[in-house]
């Protein structure tokens, strides 16, 4: 019975060990971020003063994410989590780490940004999708990290400096990319571009409705707009059921692209995007 009682233990040991990302043992501190993205943004700020770990792998909706055991023993040693804001997990698990965790820092990387930094007139959490919302995002997360790393201060700011100019790149080229796109509309399967489309004056049509799956009267509307805006690009993200996506493109002729928003190539992905509502590929 004792050797059974200890396979057990030593199973439930390794069921546990292969949950969510490990930290890498470099023995730096360690910040933990909600999504790739921030982590995209986070290290390039951090560079090689700190271990950067996302809680949601990528690939995965952050809208009903549930962390590991792991990562929430992780984040007991974590010198700050950084948040977007209001993504759906944030919202419900959140709580629940400030009491497990009281002393934790929580930097929400959104914060400051009213509705005068916003350019759309629906809220939409997905912050790190406008270059320049991105901007100061990065500048928060470089300030929480000074104040974590005072001796790191200088290193920090430079990083940012040169996060800054990329930032500044990507979003030129996307300008130059789209200044002669006739069709500015296009369709999404989740609703996460707003704040990039009011950036660079595209009109963003959602097929999921109040974060549910779409209706019969739902889809014909779409289908009507489609029609009207002459649609020519259907985005569609990896975490998120293509089906009702087929049937708009079949109605409509347009394309369909895979988008992925949360990954961590935060650059060469927004590029990728402008360059699918561009050609429709």
């Amino acid at each position: 019975m004792k050797h059974i009682v200890l396979c057990i233990i030593f199973l439930c040991l390794a069921v546990l060990g292969s949950c969510g990302d490990r930290r890498p043992a470099t023995g730096l501190p360690c910040v933990v971020v909600s999504i790739e993205p921030l982590r995209f943004f986070t290290q390039s700020i951090a560079g090689d003063r700190m271990d950067v770990v996302s809680l949601v792998p990528e690939g995965i909706s952050p809208e009903m994410y549930e962390p590991t055991p792991q990562q929430m023993m992780m984040l007991s040693d974590a010198k700050a989590f950084f948040k977007v804001g209001q993504l759906g997990f944030e919202t419900t698990w959140l709580p629940k780490v400030s009491e497990n965790v009281p002393d934790l820092p929580i930097v929400d990387t959104s914060e400051g940004l009213s509705s005068l930094d916003m350019r759309s007139s629906v809220f939409d959490p997905h912050t790190w999708t406008s270059p320049r919302l991105a901007t100061s995002i990065c500048q928060t997360i470089c300030d929480a990290l000074c104040a974590i790393d005072t001796a790191g201060t200088a290193y920090y700011r430079l990083r940012l400096d040169s996060l800054t100019r990329r930032i500044a790149n990507v979003e030129t080229q996307i300008h130059q990319l789209l200044k002669d796109q006739p069709y500015r509309t296009f369709v999404i399967a989740h609703p996460a571009l707003t704040e990039f489309a009011a950036d660079f004056g595209l009109k963003q049509l959602s097929i999921e409705k109040d974060g549910k799956e779409p209706g019969v009267q739902w889809m014909k509307t779409l289908v009507t707009q489609c029609r009207q805006d002459s649609v020519k690009t259907i985005l569609v993200q990896p975490e998120f059921n293509p089906a009702m996506a087929c049937t708009l493109a079949r109605e409509t002729g347009a394309a369909i692209v895979t988008v992925n928003p949360l990954s961590y190539d935060w650059e060469n992905e927004m590029l990728h995007i402008a360059q699918a509502i561009k050609n429709g590929k």
